[in-house]
């Protein structure tokens, strides 16, 4: 048999896992070449076997990646939505190494105290309140046929109880009864028709943005723009009162106003967002309080 040959570890400040096809994970390795800094980016795009050649065992916070035995500082982890992981091999990767960099409590992780917790938005609507948020006029219903008799459904959305999908204008949504016989339970909330704001909260640093749309969701507006705004006055308390209670270190918050940009109303919070359309807005301000984190 041959003889095993030892590898040198490399000392790294910083592994990126996820896909390259990821705009927010480019981004990252994007700013990280910028900023010099020492990081290895292991590409779960890649076709082959050899991508999923990652192992790691309980003795040292050292991992191996085919032939390379990295000791990692830090871990930016991102699952990559945009590409379809047909063989699995993605989603291998992403869970050995979470699982690797959650075992290493040293190693600096986004979202360390959260990672596999649900992120449950009714608890966050109750929290939201709590720390001193306005929140909407909300019901959850499990049975949506009585919204065909709503006697004001141009002026109530509904959105999933659980997931990311769209929320819509219940005068839409009953347009077809059989298909909302189908859909899963949803929050029924009053329509809000001030301007949308996002904060994101980096490492306790917050950075604010105003989302210029005409649509119930800015989501499925291909034209919407976002521009950087200073963080309301009125929102920066109970948004770092939330962000703590929750134990996020990266997160964004939505509000929609009431009326312009008054009597801003607390939506949802999301705990690994999509960052790269603000990023842009804010020059590149989000990249580089992601890479102060962790590094």
């Amino acid at each position: 048999m041959p003889e095993e040959v030892d590898v040198a570890e490399q000392h790294v400040s910083l592994l990126i896992v996820g896909g390259d096809s990821d705009p927010n994970t480019q981004r990252i390795v994007d700013q990280a070449h910028l900023r010099g800094l020492d990081y290895v980016f292991w590409d779960t795009d890649c076709e082959g076997s050899e991508v999923r050649q990652v192992a790691w065992d309980l003795s040292e916070p050292v991992i191996d990646l085919s032939d390379r035995r990295i000791r990692p500082a830090a871990v930016f982890l991102r699952y990559n939505v945009f590409r379809e992981d047909s063989d699995g091999n993605a989603y291998a990767v992403h869970d050995t190494v979470e699982s690797f960099a959650l075992a290493w409590s040293d190693i600096g992780l986004l979202n360390r105290r959260t990672l596999g917790a649900v992120n449950n938005k009714s608890r966050n609507l109750v929290l939201a309140r709590r720390c001193g948020f306005a929140i909407p006029e909300t019901t959850v219903l499990a049975d949506l046929s009585p919204l065909i008799r709503h006697p004001a459904a141009d002026r109530v959305i509904i959105k999933p109880l659980a997931g990311g999908d769209h929320a819509s204008l219940v005068a839409d949504a009953i347009v077809d009864s059989e298909r909302l016989a189908t859909l899963p339970p949803q929050f029924v909330q009053e329509k809000l028709d001030g301007e949308n704001l996002r904060v994101f909260s980096i490492g306790g640093d917050l950075f604010g943005f105003h989302l210029q749309t005409d649509q119930i969701d800015y989501r499925t507006d291909d034209n919407v723009l976002v521009r950087a705004i200073d963080v309301p006055s009125q929102l920066t308390d109970a948004v770092s009162a939330l962000v703590e209670r929750l134990g996020f270190d990266y997160c964004a918050l939505d509000f929609r106003c009431r009326r312009g940009f008054e009597a801003p109303v607390f939506l949802e919070i999301n705990s690994f967002p999509m960052f790269v359309a603000f990023d842009d807005a804010s020059e590149n301000r989000l990249a580089d309080a992601i890479l102060e984190f962790l590094v």
